[in-house]
């Protein structure tokens, strides 16, 4: 008896479920997990009543069902018991009634009577109709109430107020009254719109009711345009200045824009277009109106003001985005269509603001102006031509003689400046397009007058001349700032700098410099403007003066030490270095007077002992000089008491040299001046003027002339037989008299063009400068991008003109400096080398009656010996795919020419010179199997000419040249590749090629990383270098020589090990993996696939790097495709590996000889141990004892025997079960045997394959003649 409990404890892992009336219904689980429990149920199960299936035990009593299914093979069981409850049915009407509910409580929502409503049993109603599927009936429904509603209360209340003045109070208050009904309904129905809406996709629940409000109310016939006009009428009257209830117009319009439910479609259509457009119609007349009615700064003012309005109203009523809009539509009404009538409305317009300085209404323009597309540049346009011509006048005043002063034409100018200046400030607000307009005006107008430099040069030196009207430093300052601004704006800096000098030097000369710190501030904003180089010769006139005042210092403490150093006189040199100073190259002839003569003779022996190696050249013109004048009455005089008077005349040296004659002589003429003092014609004219000119007693000279006598102010005109002599009445108040030099306030014509002249040739010259400066720097250059570079470079001095540059272009190639490029004449100018004056005639020499088609031979009958030498640089490339290598080879080309000797000593010692290539005679050699499209390789070098014939040409070129590969051993092969040179048409009785030294010239070769030459000694033998002598079939009577280079390499084998051989071998190794593996994985066919792919991808790698031929296989492609038929193989032999193990007793039957070699022969002789056999029975190890269970007192006869029963069955039960076991037993043990076969093929093919792959591997690379690392 306690045999059969314990088979019971086995029988019932049972599981125990109540079956639910409908699928969906929650199950209560069970676990069965203790054995209690288990035989708990299982008498449980027993009492109820039972019955029995091939798949299961069911005992069903009141709704439990017991369930065990049996699987013998398993150990474990389904363990668990779940409890279904009894789902609730809904029926049709239960839905009726509840949806009939809900339209009660939304009706009453609607209707504001919602005090009595419970909203959670109103969500607990919708909920349960979701639920249940039936949201669609809710949402229908819901829709068909919201639209009865509106329809039958809203719409109608609406309408009756269309014909009364409260039309947008009650649709306000409907509006609120319907989207606070609709928060409730979507608080009530928020299960819906959380689940049905969301997998439905429809509109939710508070939308549905903004669109239904949207489509039923505002867009119904009527009331929408009720709703539009209504909405313009008011904003129109309050334009008009009719007080309107705008809160309404607010509400109104955030009612749209909430209907549009996150868009603007409704407000734009119903309410923001037709507003625009009625906006822009009442703009333009009003825009009408304000013209015919005010000026320009009125029509300014009311324009503003209407933009402050309309963006007030559009901000406090209207949406946002309806502000930008609006105020679009009036910027382009009032100001974009009458921009031109404003601007350039007469009397009031630009023009006249500017005229009567009316900063307010300029401002208040630019600032209207500003808001709309091309307003600014309008307004810049109109200022810019009242500019212009302000500017113009000024300029048309000075060359009509109206204005004679050049620096009241730059004071006219400054003030102008500064005028616009103010306006650019307090009007324009420093806009940046005004502030180009005016820079510009002022270019354009300063330039105008090609005076114009010279003229603020002469207004500089005004203010900066001792004697000018006393001005402050700060004052000064501001004045020299303002003048460089006009400076900035001139285009001939370079005709400022020439004038700037020559005022410079007067001043510099004459003392007359207000301060060296006013000088120098001048300096520094010069420089700043353009720079150390435009104001460097300036700089040097000061270090001249100081050093000239030290110079003056020593020769005066020298005179007691050193008496022939003494001077006669007060003597003081200014020595001016040339080309810092505006002074003539050629020596000036004056005579002077014998003490000053003496004088400067002195200090001319004194400076050139301490500075040998300099010239010094008098510059009169330049100098002054204070003379003691002792002024006598006349012997007519009739007052016998009348002194002397003395003197101190400040007078020009030329004037000194006039006046120091007539301590000998009372009178000379003019014929007689001239002979005596030497002084240049125009210089003694003027000074003989200023001594003449002025009131009688300020003449220092009387003149008597037949000519014409001077009147008023005119200057007189000198003859020669004009006698001068001393003014007897001459009297000052002052002791110290200046006499001023008659000086035109500008240029004439004739010095003008004088100067102009002067400065065209030093253009020209920096024009060329810059030319060679670029053309040094970029060697190639087209011709409008060299014309771009030379104004960039020369704009900060001048501008100079296209022809100026061309002509510079073309002087410059006629003296060799540039060329053109043969290709590309008209574009490419390249500059050419320039050699030395020996050098120079040396070429001419040379190429003269020079040609360059001659052999250069002295006999035409004897060949020229041409000398062939390759120094190897480096190996490029060598492609064994196309069959081709490249090099970087130099070439040494050796021969005489006969026309090309001369004598060193006959042109200074040069043995040497170099010809550009094409220049002279060449020999056409070119490499025989080159394969580049180029041909001709080599570098287009000079070629070295010596003076004895020789000449050497190196010519340096990178040459690919096709080279058989042979394959057989890659990558373990060695290559030889030759290079053929002769020439291609010169036969060998014409050129004869030759090998030049000793074969390859290895000095400079650098190591390849990919290929090694095979020995290591450079040697001829080891490069070996052969000469030939062919006859080709074009030509069979004429021989032609060529010269080959061979070299002989090895490639080195590092990287292709490390990248293809030994990754690919420890992919064919994993090949062994897959008989490694259990079968059970289900990977083996995977992973051999796999690697088989990997074969294939490394066999593909190798077949692009070798040549497409069939002459030979590679040794690494014979590797890779045996190891991709082991690959293969190895496939196939795990195919039959996973068929033996997925083999049953139904299916197969394994034969005798089949079990004694896979089972028994094979396993002894791998060693392989069979598993042992596991015991089936595996209920014999649970024991559990049901004594207590089966030993209960019974007291019923009936129970004892429904037990007997129950054994009875249960006994039956054991029986099937023990056969099923039975069974399962054998067929598992067939299966066995086929697992245990399919390991023993596994283990054969492991020690197969791992032979195969490594005795391959070896034996083929160790048929390789080489492996070089």
């Amino acid at each position: 008896m306690k045999k059969l409990n314990r088979v019971l404890i086995w029988i019932f892992p049972y599981r125990i479920e109540r079956f639910p009336a409908e699928k969906g219904s929650k199950r209560t689980q069970i676990d069965l997990t203790d054995f209690n429990v288990i035989a708990a149920a299982a008498l449980a199960a027993c009492s109820l009543g039972c019955h029995r299936t091939p798949e299961r035990i069911l005992c069903q009593s009141s709704g439990i069902v017991l369930i065990s299914k049996m699987k013998a093979h398993k150990k474990e069981g389904c363990n668990k018991m779940r409890i279904r409850a009894f789902p609730m049915n809904m029926d049709e009407s239960y839905v009726e009634s509840t949806w009939e509910l809900l339209r009660g409580a939304i009706q009453k929502i609607q209707i504001q009577n919602n005090s009595v409503l419970s909203f959670e049993e109103l969500y607990r109603n919708a909920y349960t109709l979701v639920l249940h599927k039936h949201g669609d009936k809710l949402y229908n429904g819901l829709r068909e109430v919201i639209t009865e509603h509106l329809q039958k209360k809203i719409r109608m209340d609406v309408l009756k107020a269309m014909k009364n003045s409260n039309f947008l109070e009650v649709l306000n208050d409907a509006w609120n009254e319907h989207t606070t009904s609709m928060i409730m309904i979507r608080d009530i129905l928020m299960y819906m719109d959380r689940v049905y809406v969301s997998q439905h996709s429809v509109d939710p629940v508070y939308d549905l009711g903004l669109i239904l409000f949207r489509d039923e109310v505002i867009r119904y016939d009527g009331i929408r345009d009720n709703l539009s006009n209504t909405l313009l009428n008011m904003i129109m009257a309050e334009r008009h200045g009719e007080a309107v209830h705008m809160l309404s117009v607010k509400n109104a319009c955030l009612m749209l824009m909430a209907l549009g439910i996150h868009a603007r479609t409704v407000y734009e259509e119903d309410f923001e277009n037709p507003f625009l457009q009625q906006s822009a119609e009442f703009f333009r007349e009003e825009g009408l109106r304000y013209l015919s009615e005010n000026n320009a700064g009125a029509y300014i003012q009311k324009v503003q003001q209407r933009i402050n309005e309309e963006s007030i109203r559009a901000r406090h009523y209207l949406d946002a985005m309806t502000e930008v809009k609006i105020i679009k539509v009036l910027e382009e009404e009032l100001i974009s269509k009458n921009l031109r009538i404003i601007v350039d409305m007469e009397n009031s317009g630009v023009v006249h603001m500017l005229t009567q300085d009316r900063y307010e209404d300029l401002n208040a323009m630019y600032v209207l102006l500003k808001r709309v597309p091309n307003g600014l540049t309008v307004m810049s346009s109109a200022m810019s031509n009242y500019l212009r011509q302000q500017g113009t006048a000024l300029v048309h005043e000075l060359t009509n003689g109206i204005s004679t002063s050049p620096v009241q034409f730059i004071e006219n100018l400054l003030s102008l400046k500064s005028r616009f200046d103010k306006f650019l400030s307090q009007a324009f607000e420093n806009d940046s397009l005004f502030r180009r307009v005016i820079s510009a005006d002022f270019e354009y107008f300063l330039n105008l007058n090609p005076s114009s430099p010279e003229y603020l040069s002469l207004f500089i030196d005004d203010k900066l001349k001792k004697g000018s009207k006393a001005m402050s430093e700060s004052d000064l300052e501001n004045v020299m700032d303002r003048a460089m601004i006009l400076f900035r704006h001139l285009q001939e800096k370079d005709v400022f700098e020439r004038y700037y000098k020559q005022h410079l030097a007067k001043r510099l000369l004459h003392t007359r410099s207000l301060a060296d710190d006013a000088e120098k501030s001048v300096i520094a904003k010069l420089r700043m403007e353009c720079g150390c180089h435009f104001t460097s010769k300036i700089e040097g006139m000061f270090k001249d003066m100081q050093l000239s005042a030290t110079i003056n210092e020593n020769i005066r403490n020298m005179k007691d030490a050193h008496p022939e150093f003494a001077l006669p006189i007060d003597f003081s040199a200014s020595v001016l270095t040339t080309g810092f100073w505006p002074t003539q190259g050629s020596v000036i002839r004056c005579i002077l007077p014998s003490a000053a003569n003496e004088a400067f003779e002195k200090f001319k022996h004194f400076y050139l002992s301490s500075h040998s190696g300099r010239i010094l050249n008098l510059q009169p013109q330049l100098g002054t000089a204070d003379l003691h004048a002792e002024f006598y009455p006349p012997s007519s005089s009739s007052n016998p008491k009348q002194k002397k008077h003395k003197h101190i005349l400040c007078v020009s040296t030329y004037q000194m040299c006039i006046l120091m004659l007539f301590n000998k002589s009372n009178q000379y003429t003019y014929k007689e001046i001239v002979e005596q003092t030497a002084i240049p014609e125009k210089d003694l004219k003027r000074a003989l003027l200023s001594l003449i000119f002025g009131k009688s007693t300020q003449q220092v000279l009387c003149r008597e002339s037949k000519g014409a006598a001077s009147t008023g102010d005119r200057l007189p005109v000198l003859h020669e037989e004009d006698v001068f002599r001393v003014n007897e009445e001459f009297s000052s108040r002052l002791f110290r008299v200046k006499i001023q030099t008659l000086l035109a306030k500008g240029e004439t014509v004739p010095e003008q063009r004088e100067t102009r002249g002067k400065i065209e040739e030093e253009r020209k010259l920096e024009v060329e400068a810059a030319i060679v400066r670029i053309m040094k720097s970029r060697q190639r250059l087209g011709h409008t991008v060299l014309l771009n570079e030379i104004v960039n470079q020369l704009k900060h001095r001048f501008m100079p003109s296209p022809i100026m540059i061309k002509k510079r272009i073309e002087c410059l190639i006629e003296r060799d400096y540039l060329s053109r490029d043969p290709s590309d004449y008209n574009i490419v100018c390249v500059l050419s080398l320039l050699a030395d004056y020996n050098e120079q005639i040396l070429y001419d020499d040379l190429l003269r009656g020079y040609n360059i088609l001659e052999r250069p031979v002295s006999n035409c009958s004897k060949p020229l010996v041409v000398l062939l030498e390759l120094v190897l640089f480096q190996i490029v490339d060598v492609e064994e795919k196309n069959q081709l290598i490249q090099t970087n080879i130099w070439l040494k080309f050796t021969w005489y020419d006969y026309n090309l000797k001369w004598n060193p000593e006959e042109y200074g010692g040069i043995s040497d010179v170099r010809f550009p290539a094409g220049k002279i005679w060449k020999p056409d050699v070119l490499l025989y199997n080159n394969v580049d499209p180029n041909f001709d390789p080599y570098y287009p070098s000079n070629l070295v000419v010596y003076s004895d014939g020789k000449i050497n040409w190196i010519p340096p070129a990178i040459v690919r040249s096709s080279c058989k590969m042979d394959v057989t051993w890659f990558p373990f092969d060695d290559q030889t590749c030759c290079l053929k040179f002769g020439s291609w048409t010169y036969n060998d009785r014409k050129l004869v090629l030759e090998q030049g030294g000793n074969g390859w010239d290895m000095s400079e070769y650098i190591e390849n990383g990919e290929w090694l030459l095979v020995v290591s000694q450079f040697t001829t033998a080891d490069y070996p270098v052969r000469r030939t002598v062919k006859l080709y079939e074009c030509c069979p009577d004429e021989p032609y020589s060529d010269v080959k280079y061979c070299l002989h390499i090895r490639r080195r084998t590092l990287y292709y090990g490390f990248n293809l051989i030994i990754p690919s071998l420890l992919i064919s190794l994993m090949t062994l993996l897959g008989f490694i593996l259990p079968v059970e994985s289900g990977e083996k066919l995977t992973l051999e696939i796999t690697i088989l792919l990997s074969v294939c991808v490394f066999l593909t790698m190798v077949s692009q790097m070798t040549p497409s031929t069939s002459e030979a296989v590679s040794l690494i492609g014979v590797f890779f495709s045996s190891h991709m038929i082991v690959v293969s193989a190895s496939v196939v032999f795990n195919v039959i590996v996973l068929n033996l193990h997925y083999r049953t007793q139904d299916t197969h039957r394994m034969g005798v000889w089949t079990r004694k070699v896979l089972l028994d022969w094979f396993p002894r002789i791998l060693l392989m141990r069979r598993p042992l056999k596991s015991n089936s029975n595996i209920h014999s190890d649970i024991r559990y004892d049901l004594e207590p269970l089966l030993n209960r007192k019974e007291t019923s006869i009936q129970r004892t025997n429904d037990i007997c029963q129950l054994l009875e069955q249960l006994i039956a039960d054991v029986r099937y079960i023990r056969e099923f076991v039975k069974n399962e037993e054998e067929e598992q043990e067939a299966r066995n045997d086929w697992k245990f076969a399919a390991m023993v093929v596994d283990r054969i093919c492991l020690i197969a394959f791992s032979f195969v792959i490594l005795v391959s591997t070896i034996g083929i690379f160790s048929s390789s003649p080489h492996i070089t690392v």
